[in-house]
């Protein structure tokens, strides 16, 4: 077929030099930008919700269960995974701060046999598929009821003075002691230094919810008194808030001293206080039972990205998008502002619609940054109907984690791309960077005729395959983008692809003369011809090539050089003829300035056409129209513009007269 016999030839279009290196990345951008959107969901690991799926599975188990849940998000193109490594003062991952969790091995102070570091194993395997892994800590709760029996390496034994036991079984960290604070940030900060995380989560457990002392206030009698003591003044709710206030920003400005990319995200819950905003209804108020004041937390930018858990339905009483209004006007420093969804159990239709109109509420209403965190991945992998609806709905598309100008407003230097033919219909892009560790993702933006997609690619990847053509367009337009770790996206290394044919002979091939001068033109038609003399397929072509152009140079014709801008042989060998600049020339009354001439060897007059060499007319023409711009629907013959000769022979022009060549050449070009 035709088509198999197209290859590329790639022109890269790079801007002025300069002394800056970021100056080297100028060029036009792309029609289209790829979607930057937060599409996180919550592992959560506490009673074993959703990862390990019990205590004491094998590492293989873990592992391929880990391996399972991250495909599955990769698959949904969702871009962030929010992974809980401490729900109850305890490790999913190697710690000298606290001990391994019940949660993983059934034994608290176990770690995984045979060895490995889960936290690790979940960084790398995220991270090559493309998401961001967020480490998810309780801050405060120092046991569960469902985290076993408390062992001698639990806090509760180890940091008797800093825990409170609350009525329902739980032990609690008392938030107000300075000792509390110490150790909270000490085991983020640990997290943060060793490991390649990209976010630091809390969730809504401050101060404990009041069912988990039996509706009685929080047993912190001793430190209250000790504040008194020293001369405080505060009342008990607001020296409770403080506490939580001071470890927050304290937390912030610490993780941003010694990484700045690691993002901090909280998601408090939905409602700050009743009756704000005013349309909702009394209900739990988080600021004077939670002691969270998340407003304040909002308000001073002592997070990254913030996300209420939104729970609630659209049309319910606790209106979706009004709590989401609300936070976004409180939202005064422009952090990211994700809120928290949830599908719960309900999978039906009714409820998968729910999920995907908050969405695109959230869309809709917050377009400069829009991304939610759905609770939880279960609520995802376990139902079919809601994976579905997202990624043949809003998550479609993948899409980049938005940026985070306040942390990093320096997008990386362009990669470098190269180019190569990979097969008849495919080419492969291939790019590398200078600085390779300041890239997390790539961006792939390619053009079919007036489409533009994109595809994003991972950390490691270094290539792309494109198919010439795709659903009958041509691919005309690649552009190759770098992504950091803060979402930053580099200027483009853009390529323009164009149509041309496999090896057209160059007239040294054909030991071609020099050319006498003769005046310039633009070509703009393209005109057939057909040399006159029967031809054989096997007689030699080339040597026919010269014969003509010193015949056409002698004393006879005196012209300049051969006659035509290209020839085509009849087993489809395509030769190049006098420069495109250069008008041609003709025995006959037409002046063929303007015109394009392509010469097809053989007498068609008295021959039949070869299959090989008509494609190869194809083709050379969608070449030609494409590099020289000459518009394919000027395509015409010698005769139509001269009495004086049949050219290009009656079964040559039968193709251009029935429409074949034309049709042709536009389904190359689309």
């Amino acid at each position: 077929m035709i088509i198999r016999l197209l290859i590329l030839c790639i022109i890269i279009f790079c801007s002025c030099s300069s002394t800056k290196p970021v100056a080297t990345q100028v060029a036009p951008p792309p029609v289209l930008k790829a979607r930057a959107e937060f599409r996180a969901a919550w592992v959560a690991t506490v009673a074993n919700i959703n990862w390990p799926s019990k205590p004491g599975l094998s590492t293989a188990e873990q592992q391929a269960e880990a391996i399972r849940l991250i495909d599955s998000l990769k698959d949904l193109h969702f871009n962030a995974i929010v992974f809980q490594v401490r729900p109850q003062a305890d490790a999913l991952y190697k710690s000298d701060l606290e001990p391994w969790s019940y949660y993983l091995t059934g034994t608290q102070g176990k770690a995984p046999d045979p060895f490995y570091d889960p936290l690790d194993f979940w960084i790398t395997a995220a991270h090559d598929r493309g998401l961001e892994l967020h480490v998810w800590l309780n801050p405060y709760r120092a046991h569960h009821i469902t985290g076993g029996p408390v062992t001698e390496s639990s806090v509760v034994k180890k940091m008797p003075n800093l825990v409170v036991k609350l009525k329902e079984g739980y032990w609690w960290m008392d938030p107000a002691l300075k000792g509390t604070q110490d150790h909270g940030v000490a085991v983020v900060m640990d997290l943060v230094k060793r490991y390649d995380i990209d976010g630091v989560h809390f969730d809504d457990y401050f101060y404990p919810y009041p069912s988990y002392n039996g509706n009685a206030d929080f047993p912190d009698s001793t430190s209250w008194k000790e504040y008194q003591k020293k001369g405080g003044t505060l009342s008990r709710g607001d020296w409770r808030r403080e506490a939580v206030n001071v470890f927050i920003e304290r937390l912030y400005k610490e993780i941003k001293a010694t990484k700045p990319f690691v993002k901090f995200g909280l998601s408090p819950f939905g409602m700050y206080r009743p009756g704000q905003p005013v349309p909702i209804p009394t209900g739990f108020d988080q600021y004077a039972e939670l002691y969270a004041d998340a407003k304040l937390w909002l308000n001073k930018g002592w997070i990254d990205y913030f996300s209420p858990q939104l729970y609630w339905t659209i049309r319910s009483a606790y209106s979706y998008p009004i709590l989401l209004r609300w936070w976004e006007d409180e939202n005064i420093l422009h952090r990211h502002l994700w809120p928290g969804i949830s599908l719960g159990t309900d999978t039906s239709a009714r409820n998968t619609d729910e999920t995907l109109n908050k969405i695109m509420i959230t869309r809709g209403m917050i377009p400069q940054s829009p991304g939610v965190v759905h609770w939880h991945i279960s609520s995802i992998t376990r139902s079919p109907n809601m994976a579905k609806a997202l990624i043949s709905g809003p998550y479609k598309e993948d899409a980049l984690v938005p940026s985070s100008p306040w942390l990093d407003a320096s997008p990386p230097i362009m990669p470098d791309v190269q180019t190569a033919v990979e097969a008849d219909s495919l080419i492969r892009i291939t790019w590398s960077h200078t600085n390779a560790a300041d890239v997390f993702r790539w961006v792939v933006y390619y053009q079919y005729g007036n489409q533009w997609n994109y595809q994003i690619f991972n950390r490691h990847d270094r290539f792309a395959i494109l198919k010439v053509k795709e659903n009958g367009r041509s691919l005309s337009h690649v552009a190759v983008t770098a992504v950091d770790r803060t979402g930053n996206e580099s200027m483009r290394k853009d390529i323009q692809v164009q149509l041309t044919v496999a090896g057209i002979v160059p007239r040294s091939g054909w030991n071609a003369v020099e050319a006498k001068p003769y005046k310039s033109h633009k070509p703009v038609k393209i005109t057939i011809h057909h040399e006159g003399s029967r031809s054989n397929i096997n007689d030699d072509a080339a040597k026919h090539l010269r014969n003509v152009q010193i015949w056409g140079m002698g004393k006879d014709r005196n012209w300049s050089d051969i006659p035509y801008h290209f020839l085509i042989a009849l087993d489809g060998t395509i030769y190049e003829g006098r420069n495109v600049n250069t008008a041609g020339e003709t025995a006959t009354e037409y002046d063929p300035s303007g015109h394009l001439l392509i010469c097809c060897i053989g007498n068609f007059q008295e021959q039949e056409v070869p299959s090989a060499q008509l494609d190869a007319l194809v083709r050379l023409i969608a070449y030609v129209s494409k590099k020289y711009r000459v518009p394919y629907e000027t395509i015409a013959s010698h005769r139509d513009y001269s009495k004086q000769t049949t050219c290009p022979g009656k079964n040559l022009y039968a193709y251009l007269e029935n429409g074949y060549i034309k049709s042709q050449v536009k389904a190359l070009l689309l």
